[in-house]
């Protein structure tokens, strides 16, 4: 029955909402207790709702302290809201929506924009490596503006890729500059991904960039400089003297095994031959009679000791800049930002720049409607090493001098004499004139047109129009050995792109009582357009650089392609009391990458949360447990990372038949081609504990299904391969997140731990048939990454010989013994390991003591096996006699005499029975424990920001990659996780930074 006396009472009561500054909040909840009757502010911070004088009014607002007024006898209510600094770091983006921490039923991780910059890169990749668990982020080099691979959660496909999606201000795709990002979230389960099931089956990176707040304009100025050095980790070559006794040992043992199978030979004709007639029969064969003769113009009489390193590398200078403004009235708010990066390379002419501007806007037309516009823009240009730099100054030998007598740089080709390296080369010399470049610009413009068409229900479009073009440019200039033979060549290639995506989303917000529901229908639609062109020529004059001063043109190509996704889209949320939670999401999405029958793909997830500890019987406990909360998920999403038309028939007219153009079958058609498919199950368990210790714990499974894979034809086809939805494979693992508050007061200690555990196997493969790559093989049963290969059992303590695994099996197949050979063609492959760390992770410690605040960041792999490509060529036991060499490291030591018992077999000119060829002798472990960044930083006191009318003034030192500690024998154990091969990299780098951040 209704409460007619109340209802009789019911009078408008209406007010205004500020923050603690006076400044209006636009968009705060104010609901009636325990009623559907609700409302919210408008953009003067004004509402107006219908109540009772018995009725209380519950005002709450994402990272404020929610508050409840009665009504009385007020017909006026005013309030300031007061900040939730706990609520403030709880609030998540998550693509289309925000959530608090506690309304969470997805598996994610939050970094913020302070914590993810601490580490000095322009790359956001980079600095996201440790921050979040099931997060893995890998690089194959140190070169300034080189991005890493980022694998969440393992890697679930085979031919397509295993890249995650990037979301940027809500939106499919985009840019953002590392300055001007607010926060990063890692969706990782099929809740948090399932909203973007057409592409998020690797995971999708939330970017949320910076926006200007209603209030003072706020000018903020951000800048580092310092110096960064070269580092080799453990791999070290040697210096002159190490390498001569090096190589005089393999050329006197093997001067002396020829003369005496020359002795030997001549002894059946001439039983005990005399001196005298030992030199007359090695004068007859051409052979010297002394090993001075023998070594003459091989080996320097005084060995020079030139320290190529030092002559490839150098201290390079970083230089990062950002300024920044933001602020606005109660209509209107920006932020505007500049920001300049400069990396010098301590590579030898090697360069990034990279210049950002971003400006985001938004506009309240009125209380209903809101506009918002946001404009990135990069520009980017970076030199490349033009001449080898880096693999010459290992491999040159130090005996050669690459300076002449008087000073200048010395030239050398194929007829210099008195050079003792085999590729006779000086990169000082043609690096003087030899260049590779490249340069990028790129524009992301966003159009966000919102209508809140009740306080429940909202419609927002928004629409993003990207382009983006590139040139590559290198020349290898006639002054040059390399050039000299056609004259000098140049080379040129472009690439330009553009890309149009609308997002439309229709939203509704309702609660009732403790019933809080949630809502987005939405439709997208995307199209990208990708073109470019390459030439090159030769026959150039000296110092020309532009393609039609050539003489003969040599080559040119191009490529067009173009690709569509649309898609269609519902997800709603519900919410009981703050005890219980739920989730649900339908996504149905088309892409004109895939066969015309199958274009269109199903993507769906639910997920469910318990806060117990939210519940009255759990109130005892919670001055202990402050938080204890169980949230499962279960869903479907897709991969569509494959090239724009494999499942077309297509013809290749790239060759000419009697002068005339032509064409010939390059593909064959594939109607089924479909979807890849990732069905993911997470379960996760959050625990907090006297309101300083949080944990998060998550397992997961996620077999993807129907993997885009590169199926080989039978020649019969007259095709090689065909992509077809063939194969299955499985990640499984356990992501672990724990912050801790150690110390509180004066001194104060925090620490954030992660760490993630990830098991790969692979289910299913095109006829139960391995796939072979190189030294590694995926198979049925074995992880994606599996190193298959000769298996090293070390040296011959009687001979110096190597020795690799024999297995032996009978005439019926069956596996009989394992034995030893050293006869590497008769080795057996087997598998010898995985590239899949065992685990990863990182952990950040943070002491604050008045002003002063002191961080360290360390990350770690273990687990991993990295193939050490490095040592075939530089611990090749006298297989390339005229490279230099690597010196041994600690534990390591070299056959020398009978019985001896090392971990290297004996040196022997121009190797030992193929000792130095791929096996897992060179497959060392790659685990590590890196100091990833120190920082010091100190806030001056408030008396003298005041006086220059500052609001903060801080200054720093940084430190980054300043210790490694690892076992891995080469420069870096830090490789590409997906290939697992550590090369003649570009080294990773020490950096020395100093700063200064600004706000007035």
């Amino acid at each position: 029955m209704p409460d007619i006396a109340n209802a009789q009472g019911q009078r408008q009561v209406s007010g205004r909402v500020v923050d603690e500054k006076s400044q209006p909040l636009v968009g705060v909840t104010v609901v009636v207790k325990n009623s559907p009757t609700g409302t919210a502010t408008g953009a003067d911070g004004g509402f107006s709702i219908t109540a009772a004088p018995t009725d209380i009014l519950v005002f709450s607002y994402i990272g404020y302290l929610t508050q409840e007024v009665p009504v009385g006898n007020q017909t006026s209510v005013n309030l300031t809201m007061k900040t939730d600094a706990k609520s403030l770091e709880e609030v998540v983006v998550v693509g289309y929506s925000s959530k608090s921490q506690s309304e969470l039923v997805s598996s994610v991780s939050v970094v913020s924009g302070q914590e993810l910059r601490d580490v000095t890169t322009n790359n956001t990749a980079t600095m996201l490596q440790g921050k979040a668990s099931g997060v893995t982020v890998s690089s194959a080099s140190g070169q300034p503006g080189e991005a890493p691979k980022v694998r969440i959660r393992g890697t679930g496909s085979i031919s397509a890729s295993a890249d995650p999606l990037y979301v940027v201000d809500g939106v499919i795709g985009g840019t953002a500059n590392p300055t001007d990002i607010e926060s990063i979230t890692v969706l990782k389960d099929a809740a948090a991904t399932g909203l973007y099931g057409s592409r998020a089956a690797n995971g999708v990176i939330v970017i949320t960039t910076k926006r200007g707040k209603a209030g003072k304009t706020r000018v903020s100025y951000n800048g580092t400089t310092g110096v960064s050095q070269r580092t080799t980790g453990n791999f070290e070559v040697m210096d002159g003297q190490q390498l001569f006794d090096y190589t005089n040992r393999m050329y006197q043992n093997d001067y002396t095994g020829k003369r005496n199978n020359h002795i030997a030979t001549l002894s059946k004709t001439t039983p005990n031959p005399s001196e005298a007639d030992i030199n007359a029969y090695l004068t007859s064969k051409n052979f010297p009679l002394t090993y001075g003769d023998f070594a003459s113009g091989v080996l320097p009489t005084q060995p020079e000791n030139t320290n190529w390193l030092d002559e490839a590398f150098r201290t390079g200078i970083t230089n990062n800049h950002q300024l920044s403004v933001s602020g606005g009235s109660e209509k209107t708010r920006f932020y505007i930002s500049g920001n300049y990066f400069q990396e010098e390379g301590t590579v030898v002419n090697t360069n990034y720049e990279q210049t950002n501007f971003r400006a985001n806007i938004d506009h309240d037309i009125n209380d209903h409607f809101t506009i918002t516009a946001r404009v990135n823009t990069q520009f980017s240009n970076r030199d490349n090493d033009p001449s080898g730099a880096i693999y010459q100054s290992f491999i040159n030998m130090p005996w050669d001098n690459p300076y002449n007598e008087d000073g200048t740089i010395r030239y050398v080709d194929a007829n210099t004499v008195g050079w003792y390296g085999r590729d006779k080369s000086n990169f000082l010399y043609t690096s003087q004139y030899n260049y590779n470049r490249s340069r990028g610009q790129s524009l992301d413009g966003d159009l966000k047109l919102e209508y809140r068409i009740t306080d429940w229900l909202a419609f927002a479009t928004t629409n993003r129009y990207s382009t983006g073009n590139s040139r590559y440019e290198s020349n290898n200039d006639s002054r040059t050995p390399g050039g000299k033979a056609n004259n000098g060549s140049l080379s040129n290639s472009y690439g330009y792109s553009n890309s149009f995506l609308t997002s439309n989303l229709l939203t509704a917000d309702r609660q009732f009582g403790s019933h809080s529901v949630r809502g987005i229908l939405g439709a997208e639609y995307q199209k990208n357009y990708t073109d470019g062109m390459n030439a090159s020529g030769q026959g150039i004059f000296p110092g020309l650089e532009v393609l039609d001063a050539v003489a003969t043109p040599v080559n040119i190509g191009g490529y067009k392609t173009e690709s569509k996704f649309m898609s269609g889209f519902l997800n709603v949320d519900y919410d009981f009391d703050s005890r219980y939670f739920a989730t649900v999401s339908y996504r149905r999405d088309g892409s004109s990458r895939f066969g015309r029958d199958k274009r269109f793909g199903d993507f769906y997830s639910v997920g469910a949360a318990w806060a117990i500890s939210s519940e009255d019987f759990f109130q005892g406990l919670t001055s202990t447990i402050s938080l204890l909360k169980l949230r499962s998920s279960y869903g479907t999403t897709g991969n569509a990372n494959i090239g724009d038309f494999e499942a077309v028939d297509l013809y290749q007219f790239n060759v000419q038949y009697a002068d005339l153009p032509g064409g010939f079958p390059r593909r064959l058609v594939n109607p089924n081609l479909t979807w890849e498919k990732a069905h993911t199950f997470d379960v996760g368990l959050e625990i907090g504990l006297f309101n300083r210790v949080d944990l998060s714990l998550d397992f997961y499974n996620r077999t993807n299904k129907g993997i885009l894979q590169q199926v080989p034809l039978s020649s019969a086809t007259g095709f090689y391969w065909q992509t077809q939805n063939i194969g299955s494979v499985r990640n499984r693992g356990l992501d672990i997140e724990l912050s801790t508050e150690n110390l509180q007061g004066a001194f104060a200690w925090e620490t954030d731990f992660n760490i993630s555990f990830n098991r790969n196997k692979v289910l299913e493969l095109y006829d139960g048939q391995p796939i072979d790559q190189g030294s590694q093989r995926i198979e049925e049963g074995r992880a994606i990454g599996s190193w298959f290969m000769r298996e090293w059992k070390g040296v011959d303590p009687a001979t110096g010989d190597p020795l690799w695994l024999l297995k032996k099996y009978d005439a019926n197949g069956n596996f009989v013994q394992d034995t030893v050979t050293n006869s590497y063609n008769s080795a057996t492959r087997v598998y010898t390991g995985t590239t899949t760390p065992k685990f990863a992770g990182g952990m950040r410690n943070t002491f604050a003591y008045k002003n002063f605040t002191l961080s360290a960041f360390v990350n770690f792999v273990y687990g991993n096996k990295v193939y050490n490509y490095n040592r075939e060529l530089f611990d090749a036991d006298g297989a390339y006699p005229t490279y230099n060499s690597m010196v041994l490291q600690d534990g390591w030591s070299r056959w020398e005499k009978e019985g001896d018992v090392a971990t290297h077999p004996k040196a022997v000119l121009n190797g030992n029975k193929a000792s130095n060829k791929v096996s897992s002798r060179y497959l060392e472990d790659g685990s590590y424990l890196r100091l990833r960044n120190v920082t010091l930083s100190y806030n001056l006191p408030e008396a003298v920001t005041n006086r220059i009318k500052a609001e903060n003034i801080r200054v720093f030192v940084s430190g980054d990659n300043l210790w490694t500690l690892t076992d891995f024998s080469g420069m870096d154990p830090e490789v590409d996780l997906t290939s697992g091969y550590s090369t003649t990299r570009y080294p990773g780098s020490k950096k020395l930074m100093f700063g200064v951040n600004l706000d007035f």
